[in-house]
């Protein structure tokens, strides 16, 4: 029987590389251990990348993920919110200036140009349609009475022609006041008048009853209108109204 020392397995044991073996137990306890903590992230990023999959197969998307609505988008069905248009005003110390001045020593309140140019914005807002529409009612509103007629009998003129009219107002750039005077007249007293040119951006097309174009076009085009509005200081109307109107 062999010595102690000289046993095989003490033999055995000696010979094995511990220093091999204790590097392959901590390789094998570093890879379990990575595994771990990698195979949870993997399987909660195929969890995430399923999800858009099944939105755009037809799922309903959640209403978090859509943006929310823009501010001050909203508006009242019953009234319209336009851009404001810039005004063009002769100051006091002109020629022009000086007769809206008078203006306002024929009545009991001074003449303001911002209001009565706003009041020509609202003017032509709605005669523009009304004209396209033919509604009189509308326009009497806004008309002398000669520019009434001359109006009514080119909106029959139209309508026996079997022709369409299309007018639609997409903004409105500006509106200056050009000149203005005063005048008396033996029988209605003193009149004013002011020349404003409105600028603006319109669709205005002219068709037949089949819709085949006359005059004008369905693309936006910029315009450029000289209204001339009239007020009888000594009549019970105090309204200014469109007295003539042509192409600036």
């Amino acid at each position: 029987m062999p010595a102690d020392g000289n046993h095989p397995v003490n033999n055995m044991i000696h010979n094995v590389p511990w220093d091999i073996v204790v590097l392959a137990i901590l390789a094998i306890a570093l890879a379990f251990r990575l595994y771990q903590v990698l195979g949870r992230k993997v399987g909660m990023q195929g969890v995430r990348q399923q999800r858009p999959l099944k939105e755009n197969l037809g799922n309903p998307i959640s209403s978090r993920t859509a943006p929310p609505p823009l501010p001050n988008t909203q508006q009242d069905s019953a009234s319209e919110v336009f851009e404001q248009a810039q005004y063009e005003i002769p100051s006091a110390a002109t020629r022009v200036g000086a007769v809206m001045v008078e203006f306002g020593q024929r009545t009991s309140t001074a003449f303001l140009p911002d209001a009565f140019l706003k009041n020509v914005e609202v003017a032509f807002r709605q005669v523009i349609p009304a004209f396209a529409s033919g509604d009189l009612d509308v326009l009497g509103k806004f008309l002398t009475s000669d520019t009434e007629q001359a109006f009514k009998l080119a909106i029959e003129k139209r309508r026996e022609a079997g022709e369409k009219q299309q007018s639609e107002i997409k903004k409105i750039d500006s509106l200056a006041i050009l000149d203005a005077s005063l005048r008396q007249d033996e029988q209605a007293g003193w009149i004013g008048q002011i020349e404003v040119r409105i600028t603006s951006h319109q669709i205005n097309l002219l068709t037949t009853v089949d819709d085949v174009p006359v005059q004008g076009t369905d693309a936006v085009t910029e315009f450029h209108d000289l209204w001339l509005f009239e007020r009888k200081f000594d009549s019970s109307d105090s309204s200014w109204r469109l007295a003539a109107s042509r192409p600036a």
